[in-house]
């Protein structure tokens, strides 16, 4: 027996109402999503701004040194025809061996050093550096320099071997490829320094000078721009 009550209506009814709700859902899903985008784009508008601040930054950094670099280039580049060339540069490091017979051999082939991690390179070469075992050192800081692995710190030490092993034009050259790829490290103030008195001991006087006095106007209170005030009254 039949009550008179029909389930037909009420079911299209919740139909009706979920799908009503369903397409609120969904624009406001969109709406959303939109929003994200918006916020997103305007994020990637501000890291592109600050990106643009960071360079501008760093650019304003290396102007600073950018007359320093450049007497340095200059300087350097007159006396290179004379006193240096790779070939010639090769055939002074060929000598390290026997011109420092208290260096110890080292026992690890040179296939195995080249097998070495860059890292654990450059620690070997700073190892071999201070305990001033050159010739070795000079093995790995070049290999470092060749795999692109701090090369502004590696010609730096290939440039104080040099210069404390009195190959002076050895020196300029390494100094000069430092400082051109970075001028702005923490050792700068010793590479100007070594430069002025690699350039006093090759015989370039005026170059030296000027050098010296950078030395003393850009790093006035190192214990570098005392030597060079010393020195530059010496000449």
């Amino acid at each position: 027996m039949s009550l008179g009550y029909s389930y037909e209506v009420p079911i299209k009814d919740v139909v009706i109402q979920n799908r009503s709700k369903i397409s609120y859902l969904k624009s406001k899903l969109a709406e959303q999503q939109n929003r994200i985008d918006g916020l997103i784009s305007i994020i990637d508008g501000m890291n592109a701004t600050i990106e643009q601040l960071k360079s501008n930054q760093r650019l304003a950094s290396k102007s600073d040194d950018t007359a320093l670099i450049r007497d340095l280039g200059k300087m350097i580049d007159k006396i290179n025809a004379n006193y240096v060339s790779k070939d010639e540069l090769k055939k002074v490091l060929s000598k390290y061996n026997i011109k420092y017979s208290d260096e110890k051999k080292s026992s690890t082939p040179a296939k195995a050093i080249s097998k070495s991690s860059t890292k654990e390179l450059y620690s070997q070469a700073m190892k071999f550096y201070l305990e001033k075992e050159y010739a070795q050192a000079i093995k790995r800081f070049e290999i470092c320099d060749k795999r692109g692995y701090k090369v502004a710190q590696s010609n730096f030490y290939l440039g104080e071997i040099s210069y404390y092993t009195k190959a002076y034009d050895n020196a300029l050259f390494y100094y000069k490829k430092s400082a051109s790829i970075s001028s702005s490290a923490s050792y700068m103030p010793v590479l100007m320094l070594h430069t002025a008195i690699s350039l006093d001991r090759v015989g370039q006087k005026s170059q030296a000078k000027l050098f010296y006095q950078n030395v003393i106007d850009n790093y006035p209170s190192t214990k570098s721009a005392t030597i060079a005030q010393n020195r530059l009254g010496k000449l």
